[in-house]
């Protein structure tokens, strides 16, 4: 059983610079894939490489483009045809955009998987990154990074993005579990103290807890560590994960995607003052 993923977006920017930006080969090649080829006359829509789940070329084909307005294309992966389309409708000076995504599989599968997690097991948190990151290039901002879905990716994550405010308000903004659910959209607990309990992409035990500089908690052989580095009011976050074994480097790049989802969010929190203006609907997800 599989269903279909929903991701609702606003972005800043007329829905002809959101076009533009879905369907230029040169624009797809900066904020979605390491390479693109499109000529929507011919029907083509291609990208494929090391960001892009089971990253061969020849999986993608156009299905439908209206100028401004939406554009739908086929996917195969793990052997199954899937479809992908975006519609935009004015919103002001600005876009809504709506990603729709079959073959997706449910919360329930998704956490009972044992096999590869490269194809349909990565999509929620590859159009999850990739919609934020179309936002942040039509809005002319920083992008967050790229995961990375090849086959001889590391097993460490590592991803650095900077952040318009100060270290001491980033830093709340990774401890507060109230700020944390507004970037990272899940219930968290943190007790902020060396040995407190953090369910924050792990349930583990805070090991370095410095205001403003160092944010680390274990989990078993898993380890997140947070480090902030300020310079003029602007805040350099690092933020590295390590402790997957050779059997998780699919899901080493599952967790990557999601977690540079939720820096592009916190980015974009800091930035605006205000919630992250999207909506995800999980296949097979309650409430």
């Amino acid at each position: 059983m599989s269903e279909v993923l929903t991701i609702d977006a606003r972005i800043a920017a007329p829905p002809e610079r959101v076009y533009a930006a879905l369907t230029d080969a040169g624009a797809l090649r900066v904020w979605l894939a390491e390479h693109a080829e499109v000529s929507l006359p011919e029907g083509r829509y291609e990208f494929w490489g090391r960001y892009t789940p089971q990253g061969e070329r020849g999986r993608q084909w156009l299905v439908e483009a209206e100028p401004g307005r939406a554009l739908r294309f086929g996917w195969r992966l793990d052997d199954q045809e899937t479809t992908a389309s975006f519609t935009l409708a004015a919103d002001g000076d600005g876009t809504k955009v709506k990603l729709e995504q079959t073959g997706v599989p449910t919360v329930e599968q998704m956490m009972a998987h044992t096999g590869r997690r490269d194809g349909l097991h990565s999509l929620h948190t590859f159009w999850s990154l990739a919609v934020g990151t179309l936002a942040e290039y039509a809005e002319g901002r920083e992008l967050t990074p790229k995961a990375d879905f090849s086959p001889d990716r590391p097993l460490e994550i590592r991803a650095e993005v900077t952040v318009d405010d100060a270290p001491e308000a980033v830093f709340r903004s990774l401890t507060d579990p109230e700020t944390v659910r507004r970037w990272f959209g899940w219930p968290v607990e943190i007790e902020p103290r060396v040995g407190g309990k953090v369910t924050l992409g792990a349930d583990g035990e805070i090991t370095e807890f410095e205001p403003g500089r160092v944010f680390v908690y274990v989990d078993g052989e898993m380890v997140t560590r947070w480090e902030l580095e300020g310079s003029g009011g602007r805040t350099r976050l690092t933020f590295v994960q390590s402790g997957f074994t050779e059997a998780e480097r699919d899901s080493a790049a599952q967790h990557e995607a999601g977690w540079l989802q939720g820096l592009a969010e916190l980015k974009r929190l800091h930035a605006t003052g205000g919630e992250p203006p999207r909506g995800r609907d999980l296949p097979g997800r309650e409430g």
